[in-house]
């Protein structure tokens, strides 16, 4: 059986695919620059690695009312031909095999898909889940013209109406990921490179390995499971698949400061292990050397930080680096996910 590859993401709920071969990168939103005179699905303009990258709000090219953008969104950079550009998106979700027998290119009514360049290719069958296919030639030459040959250093001198709709707080996050985008030569060698998923629980700052990261997800409802010890705080369905939540609180010696409802999630895989990791903010995804991880001081070393593996700088505080595998396979943190 055939398959194509699609990058799968969501869109105000809606579950949408991206050819695989036309994505270059993801990273979180950064801090954009806005554009004079561009059209409302121009979010604004990136430097990434000293060329300008037009980023275009998805939702508006698709027809929606334009809506603030948040923190959590994430950009998919897209290459087509000699094209390039962002695209905002809620939530990456994976890069599956869809088999090209539940492609439908052409849907037999006459409703559906006769615009004469439509941003979608057809509709595909995943799982629970109907994939709207997106079209990146018509992403591409459709969007507002950018002029490319713009200086860089150019862009701070716009009024910046995109970096206005967010908070103090939320600008110096933005910020901070636009200027490692920024620094960061093309020809970089990542090699050695440890790249860290970073959250918050309880107000601290804990980075997570990516390579056991599958994906982040909001968790809407959750299944109590009877008999179960109280780091285990149920069942969710993610997409058709039953994800156990667990809470790792308490073995980092972190007091819930309230009772309060999880509503977000790191999703880990570890071989044939799969589990949700509640926490409370998703921040960003950075990329260190190991010279920038230091080892916990042996003068607070105890059982108590057993799941630490060292201490890196995040901005202008420091973030723990989370030995999460350990933690969810050795121990009382087991999940057994044969009930």
């Amino acid at each position: 059986m055939n398959h194509e590859s699609y990058l799968l993401f969501t869109l105000d709920g809606l579950h949408y695919g991206l050819a695989a071969g036309v994505v270059q990168e993801i990273f979180f939103l950064p801090g954009l620059t806005s554009v004079p005179e561009s059209g409302p699905e121009v979010a604004g303009v990136l430097n990434l690695r000293g060329q300008l990258l037009p980023v275009l709000n998805l939702k508006v090219c698709l027809g929606k009312p334009r809506q603030p953008n948040t923190l959590n969104q994430a950009v998919i950079l897209v290459k087509y031909g000699d094209h390039r550009l962002g695209l905002v998106v809620d939530d990456i979700q994976n890069v599956e095999d869809i088999a090209t027998a539940d492609i439908s290119s052409r849907l037999d009514t006459p409703y559906i898909g006769k615009a004469e360049r439509s941003m979608t290719t057809g509709l595909a069958k995943f799982g629970s889940q109907i994939i709207i296919l997106l079209n990146p030639e018509t992403l591409v030459e459709g969007y507002a013209a950018i002029h490319e040959e713009a200086e860089p250093e150019a862009l701070g001198q716009l009024h910046n109406t995109f970096m206005a709709q967010f908070s103090p707080e939320a600008q110096m996050v933005l910020q901070d990921r636009a200027a490692g985008l920024a620094q960061v030569a093309e020809d970089e060698n990542f090699a050695g490179l440890s790249a860290l998923a970073v959250v918050s629980l309880e107000g601290e700052q804990f980075a997570l390995g990516l390579e056991s990261v599958h994906e982040f997800t909001e968790v809407p409802q959750i299944t109590p499971i009877p008999c179960c010890p109280s780091h285990i705080v149920g069942n969710m369905n993610l997409r058709g698949e039953i994800l156990t939540l667990v809470d790792i609180r308490r073995f980092l010696n972190l007091a819930p400061s309230a009772e309060r409802k999880p509503d977000k999630a790191v999703v880990m895989r570890l071989g044939s292990l799969v589990a949700g990791v509640v926490v409370d903010e998703v921040y960003d995804v950075v990329y260190v050397q190991p010279s920038e991880i230091a080892s916990i001081p042996a003068a607070i070393h105890s059982s108590d930080n057993e799941y630490l593996k060292g201490i890196a700088r995040y901005q202008d505080s420091m973030m723990s680096l989370l030995d999460l595998p350990k933690l969810l396979t050795q121990g009382e943190l087991v999940v057994n996910q044969s009930g």
